[in-house]
């Protein structure tokens, strides 16, 4: 299991720099495609709503944020509820409170927080703040689960993800804040309690975004939502903590050090 992780983390892990690197377009391309597979993932899971409803749902966020910036985005919020519409009423079928459900996850939990991954590239300092949350996450997660595995003896949730431990959780946190308060500071020029607070931030909206999934899954009854990852399950599982940290280092950054 470990060596799968490391191994996706290691091929992932160039694609994805080399994609934040490239640009705008680079990057929407990218998110999109990823909506693409959030939403074969989902409606897999919640059956009996097709491929194409909840990719359009996921789609419209992202889709306009790149022209329109913010409004866009929530434009694309708002224009999911005639979508929803159109689908659930030309498809008896659908008409089901998991198809709304899957309606709703697409489009607040994964169109909206990847729209602002859109956003935030095209901030003053776009593209280190892209490589803060996305790597952010990677580096919590990966901290708290080395220190929960050799250093966790209390669970943080036992109900949720018996897994995880506040030991873990600590660990996760101190490493991000040293991490990613280092980088801040050095690239985005901010002082050393704005780079610490980005840093707890990270880590805390990263675990925040776990745990949600871990909640959706027991909801469901659901042990993985995808296997398309080797180690990680499916593409929701690598990108759960990412949709809580985006639109929370966004509106940190855009709110208290632009």
């Amino acid at each position: 299991m470990l060596q799968w992780r490391l191994l996706t983390a290691l091929v992932l892990a160039p694609i994805v720099l080399g994609i934040i690197m490239a640009g705008r377009w680079a990057i929407a391309l990218f998110i999109v495609i990823i909506v693409g597979l959030a939403a074969y993932e989902l409606a897999r899971a919640l059956t009996p709503l097709s491929f194409t409803a909840t990719f359009g749902a996921g789609a419209l966020p992202v889709v306009l944020s790149i022209p329109y910036g913010t409004s866009g985005a929530l434009a694309g919020v708002v224009s999911g509820l005639p979508w929803a519409l159109f689908w659930l009423s030309s498809r008896p079928e659908a008409r089901t409170l998991r198809s709304f459900l899957a309606f709703l996850l697409m489009t607040l939990w994964i169109g909206m927080p990847l729209a602002h991954l859109v956003l935030i590239r095209e901030l003053p300092d776009g593209r280190y703040l892209v490589l803060i949350v996305v790597v952010g996450p990677w580096i919590s997660d990966s901290a708290a689960y080395f220190a929960g595995r050799f250093l966790g003896h209390h669970e943080l949730s036992p109900v949720l993800s018996p897994k995880k431990t506040y030991e873990g959780a600590i660990g996760g946190l101190v490493v991000t804040v040293v991490a990613v308060g280092y980088f801040a500071h050095a690239f985005l020029d901010v002082n050393i309690i704005d780079a610490v607070i980005l840093g707890v931030v990270v880590s805390v909206s990263s675990q925040a975004g776990d745990l949600f999934e871990s909640v959706l899954k027991r909801i469901l009854h659901l042990k993985d939502l995808g296997r398309i990852l080797p180690g990680h399950g499916g593409i929701l599982d690598r990108i759960d903590s990412l949709l809580f940290t985006t639109p929370a280092v966004y509106y940190l950054y855009v709110l208290f050090m632009l």
